[in-house]
């Protein structure tokens, strides 16, 4: 698929983004093989106390990589972190301000598609629906200081509601009374989030001092120091836990209720193949996929996809079957790589209006290099800068380029 293409699409389409965890990376990890392992937990269910020492296990490398770093004691912490005199170990300070300009550039680089496009009866809202339940992509947006809307209204305990969503911003020229749209950005986070907290039965008010990740941190540092975790790594299966825990003695002093319980207590989406049940009864979220759907539904829209494998399948069944009932919906998926490209292909098969396009770097350095004489030199090149599609390759190649060819 050729730049031009892309940005034809965008200056014609309603535009749509769906974010996973590989954009907040490598500040943030991605889930391995935690959800598989969670799933075949709680499909085998085994004793009460490896149940609960595996489940905990795997909560906590899921707080420690992903949920923790988001708070400001854990980012000034990394602060401290050095590097060595060669410059090869990269602080996780380094990585947190890296993701963090990322986010902020794409952002930038969307702001100002959006002011130039030519099509005027199109709305510039941008939808950004995410599984992501960090709060890297709202700091980012608010730093800013382009205009958003997450769900919350109101200033001393702001609440959530779906009916903030699609509220058009506008400005008034202050000679001619002018009145002209701005670029908005509708964050729509479809598990939830660290930062929401559930108050009054039904009502979810936002928090910025992620108190409840505060508390399961807490819960979480009285047991460390008996180290009785099992180590999670990409690699870790669930026959290995098993064979560990029953050659293991673990004390029945030993208490994990209180860590899980307030774990329990976020709003967000667990990690799990139970995340589809969870997602269907849970209303909130249920209609947080709705409005994904009827988005998907409308004429002439494109959904670019970035840091996502359509691993979850609630998520991957709606898009499939948006695809195949709407042809005038585009999907561009950017894969990470070419072993992504792989995965993501098989997951998103049997397209029949063959309105998904899967793009590895590869694929596009081969789509928007034309010239033979030019195409040695230039692949070289583009090889170097675009090695993987993250985000900060996606606003140099993709969305930069386009800036600057619409303004």
């Amino acid at each position: 698929m050729k730049l031009e293409y892309i940005k034809d699409l965008i200056q014609s389409c309603n535009i749509d983004f769906l974010i996973g965890s590989g954009l907040s990376s490598p500040y943030l990890s991605t889930l391995g093989n935690i959800e598989i392992l969670l799933t075949e937990l709680e499909e085998k269910k085994p004793d009460k106390k490896i149940y609960n020492l595996i489940k905990a296990s795997l909560y906590k490398t899921y707080c420690e990589n992903v949920i923790f770093r988001n708070l400001k004691s854990e980012i000034n912490k990394y602060k401290l972190e050095k590097s060595d005199k060669s410059g090869k170990k990269i602080t996780k300070y380094a990585e947190y301000l890296q993701v963090s300009e990322d986010y902020k550039h794409f952002l930038l680089n969307l702001n100002e598609i959006l002011l130039y496009r030519h099509n005027n009866l199109l709305t510039k809202q941008v939808n950004i629906f995410t599984t992501n339940i960090d709060i890297l992509l709202e700091t980012a947006v608010e730093q800013t200081g382009l205009e958003f809307n997450d769900g919350f209204k109101g200033r001393i305990k702001p609440v959530y509601d779906l009916s903030n969503f699609h509220k058009s911003y506008s400005k008034t020229s202050s000679h001619y009374n002018n009145i002209f749209e701005i670029p908005v950005f509708n964050i729509l986070k479809i598990h939830g989030s660290i930062n929401w907290e559930k108050r009054n039965k039904n009502k979810i008010i936002y928090t910025s001092s992620l108190g409840q990740v505060k508390k399961i941190k807490k819960e979480l540092d009285k047991i460390i120091p008996s180290h009785p975790f099992f180590s999670i790594s990409n690699n870790s299966t669930f026959e290995e836990f098993l064979d560990k825990a029953n050659k293991k003695r673990i004390s029945d002093k030993l208490d994990f209720k209180a860590f899980l319980s307030e774990y329990s207590k976020l709003l967000i989406v667990n990690p799990a193949k139970e995340k589809f049940e969870r997602t269907v009864f849970d209303e909130q979220f249920y209609e947080l996929l709705r409005i994904y759907a009827n988005e998907l539904e409308k004429e002439n829209t494109i959904l670019f996809v970035m840091g996502f494998s359509f691993a979850d399948e609630h998520i991957k069944h709606i898009t499939v079957r948006a695809a195949n009932s709407n042809p005038t919906l585009q999907v561009v998926v950017f894969a990470y790589s070419e072993e992504d490209l792989k995965k993501i292909s098989n997951e998103l098969s049997n397209i029949k209006n063959n309105n998904i396009n899967i793009l590895s770097p590869q694929l596009f350095i081969n789509a928007n290099l034309e010239k033979d004489e030019e195409k040695e030199a230039n692949v070289k090149t583009l090889k170097e800068r675009l090695k993987n599609f993250d985000c900060k390759s996606l606003n140099q190649e993709i969305f930069g380029k386009i800036k600057d060819m619409v303004v």
